[in-house]
């Protein structure tokens, strides 16, 4: 019936059963002691909300939500600055392009004082 195959036991649906707990080579899965972790956790907390910090790593280790996030923060900013950089060096380039300055001369009397 519902529960020991599916893993299902109200609320808390996934917390009782994992995937098979191999990593791609065989070897253990780079999750499963942050599962485990949580797994204990869950059995011995008197409150399920105890368990969230390691909930929270367990799927962080599974997915890589906040490290992807926090990368593509990284970048744009990384991206921003670059951008900030590249207008002043173009500012500064076109300033020198169209200096006329230097073809300006001034007469000799004016020269000589």
């Amino acid at each position: 019936a519902l529960g020991s195959e599916t893993g299902y036991h109200g609320a808390h649906a996934s917390v009782h059963k994992m995937a098979s707990g191999f990593g791609a080579k065989g070897t253990e899965g780079r999750c499963t002691p942050v599962w485990r972790n949580f797994s204990r956790c869950m059995s011995t907390a008197d409150d399920p909300s105890e368990c969230n910090d390691l909930r929270e790593d367990y799927f962080e280790c599974l997915h890589h939500r906040k490290e992807i996030t926090r990368e593509n923060t990284i970048n744009e900013q990384r991206y921003k600055n670059m951008m900030e950089k590249s207008d002043k060096l173009k500012e500064d380039i076109w300033k020198h392009v169209f200096d006329t300055s230097w073809t300006k001369v001034e007469p000799k009397e004016k020269a000589k004082k």
